[in-house]
């Protein structure tokens, strides 16, 4: 197959990836592929499965697979970028990008207004005071220095000004949320301590800025707008920093606040990030996915951080983590923490801590005021429910832990939650097929090839839903598996064999199946027309989940508000059937 001169599968054509894994570890050819011990992780039988026909590998004990582009990425820590031109010299190739980052001009913008924040904060005499603050927190500089701080002057038009002799349009500066305008442009941050916020990449696309002067009366944290490269729920503090410690202790830790962050960093605990807001959003769910399965929440001890960490457990749950949840007691926050006790007491909390069952459990049971028989029964409830979807043996220890704490029989424990799972068990009943099924499925399908085609299909489908919905699981997967190719590969072209490649072995059967990317027949008109198929299943479902509460109203004026609303969408889908013409249905 011929590829374009200076392309990715140009470079990956160039290479033999049984020579570049052979200079890791020594393989020997067994039947078609080559074997050896796995550069990934210790052992003393080789796992480790080079194929030099389909220039992959695969780990048969860690599970680690790719090409010779992820090779070089696992292997040397680099950026996406860094492999290719790195692959690019050993091929002795010329990478030629596929496109140019638009918004590379506001990344460069956001780099310079750092560096001046930088400058102001380690350099100059009105920097001082921040400076000592955070020394004072119990900072050490080389923190402050890996962590990129800065501060934004108390002047009018400071940066405003340094930026404007760099020829920096006023537009691009006002895009980015730095200056403001009303009769003369004037700098938005001021006279706070500023974090950079960076993508995975380490680019900075935006700025947090902290007030640290007492008795200041403002929100405590100021933080760019939404811009061209920024939207908070697509940023996570620290992810570009944090990878490697992530990769090497296999979890991530996620902190209220980038102080936190820091501190924790240097109580050695470097894999941790934080969330700008109180909810996970699905890129950030992605985003951890892609480093591993296993979250630490270490939020504040009061009950605002309790709150927020039942949120995130539900959110991490829901995504198949595996969530653990520190326990931060008389309402201090991880900073404090290890101020008071110490680095090594902070990361043996941070190893040690409990799953987030228990930490629920804990939750329930102290909250509940035990000699009160009704409160008493709520809380058997609340416990029977969040141990219903565990194990036999994971169900029989907080039956016996809960048994012991409410000094009662196990065996009336054990009764009563067998009969409320009883009661609680689904009936089924066989229901009519619904005709739009088949229909559904096959547009799922064809948004997949789009979706494949061009990032421009997956930006417009997610514009107009951003909530999760689907028929098929598998193709779900798949989609998601696109959009975290494209949330981390902005402004680049998937390249479906090695997209495929990636998939796991139950999703690459559903692609064999169903997906004929190369022999499509691409047209937007069609795509239009999957757009109001999807449409028309979310008022189908609204209606059902309107019918529902419909049958549970109790009052009069309920049962006539749910009626109304479901007629008007009614109409809506019976308006747009008619006028939807895909060779879907």
């Amino acid at each position: 197959m011929q590829h374009k001169e200076g392309s990715l599968d140009h470079i990956l054509s160039a290479i033999n990836i049984v020579d570049l894994i052979g200079e890791e570890t020594t393989l020997k050819k067994r039947g078609k592929n080559y074997m050896g011990l796995c550069p990934f992780h210790e052992e003393n039988t080789p796992s480790f499965s080079v194929s030099e026909e389909k220039q992959v590998y695969h780990c048969f004990s860690c599970k680690r697979s790719g090409n010779a582009l992820t090779f070089i990425e696992e292997t040397k820590n680099l950026s996406r970028g860094e492999a290719i031109r790195e692959l690019a010299e050993r091929a002795g190739v010329d990478y030629v990008p596929g496109k140019k980052n638009p918004n590379q001009k506001y990344l460069d913008i956001n780099r310079e207004a750092l560096e001046f924040f930088k400058v102001n904060l380690n350099h100059t005499k009105s920097g001082q005071t921040a400076y000592d603050y955070l020394l004072n927190r119990g900072f050490k500089k080389e923190t402050l220095q890996t962590f990129e701080l800065g501060l934004a002057p108390d002047k009018k038009d400071s940066l405003y000004r340094a930026l404007k002799d760099k020829e920096t349009l006023e537009s691009d500066m006002s895009d980015l949320g730095l200056i403001g305008a009303t009769d003369a442009p004037y700098d938005v941050f001021k006279d706070r301590i500023m974090f950079p916020l960076q993508n995975e990449a380490g680019e900075v696309v935006g700025f947090s800025g902290r007030i640290y002067k007492k008795g200041v009366k403002t929100a405590k944290y100021m933080n760019s707008p939404t811009t061209p490269v920024f939207e908070k729920n697509r940023v996570l503090y620290n992810i570009h920093r944090s990878e490697k410690a992530i990769k090497e202790t296999g979890r991530v830790v996620i902190f209220e606040g980038f102080m936190d962050v820091m501190a924790a960093y240097e109580a050695d605990v470097k894999e941790g990030v934080a969330v700008m807001g109180t909810a996970l959003s699905l890129t950030h769910i992605q985003m951890l996915r892609k480093h591993t399965d296993n979250v630490v929440l270490a939020f504040d001890g009061d009950q605002a951080g309790q709150d927020a960490a039942k949120r995130f457990i539900s959110d991490l749950k829901k995504s198949g983590f595996n969530v653990f949840v520190t326990s931060l007691e008389n309402g201090k926050d991880p900073d404090e923490y290890i101020r008071e006790n110490g680095a090594k007491a902070f990361k043996k909390l941070i190893d040690n801590a409990p799953s987030a069952v228990e930490f629920l459990y804990k939750l329930h049971f102290e909250s509940t005021n035990t000699s009160r028989i009704t409160e008493l029964e709520a809380l058997k409830k609340r416990i029977f429910k969040l141990i219903a979807p565990l194990s036999s043996t994971q169900q029989d220890y907080f039956l016996n832990r809960l048994s012991k704490d409410l000094g009662v029989e196990k065996m009336s424990l054990e009764e009563d939650f067998k009969q409320k799972r009883k009661a609680e068990a689904p009936t089924y009943r066989q229901i009519e097929k619904v005709e739009i099924t088949d229909k559904f499925k096959r547009a799922e399908r064809a948004f997949i090839h789009y979706f494949l085609k061009d990032e421009y299909y997956s930006r417009k489908f997610r514009r107009e839903f951003d909530a999760v919905s689907y028929i098929d699981k598998a193709a779900r997967d798949i989609q998601l598996e696109i959009f975290e190719y494209y949330d981390f590969n902005r402004h680049t072209c998937i390249v479906p064999s090695l997209f495929i490649e990636k998939l796991h072995s139950t999703q690459q059967q559903y692609f064999d199946k169903y997906i004929d990317y190369e022999n499509y027949p691409y047209h937007e008109d069609e795509f239009e027309d999957l757009i109001r198929v999807m449409r028309e299943y979310i008022r189908r479902n609204h209606i059902k989940s309107l019918k529902k509460q419909l049958e549970e109203a109790t009052s009069i004026d309920a049962k006539i508000r749910l009626r109304k609303k479901i007629d008007a969408i009614i109409k809506e889908v019976n308006y747009a059937k008619r006028k939807n013409h895909s060779r879907t249905r």
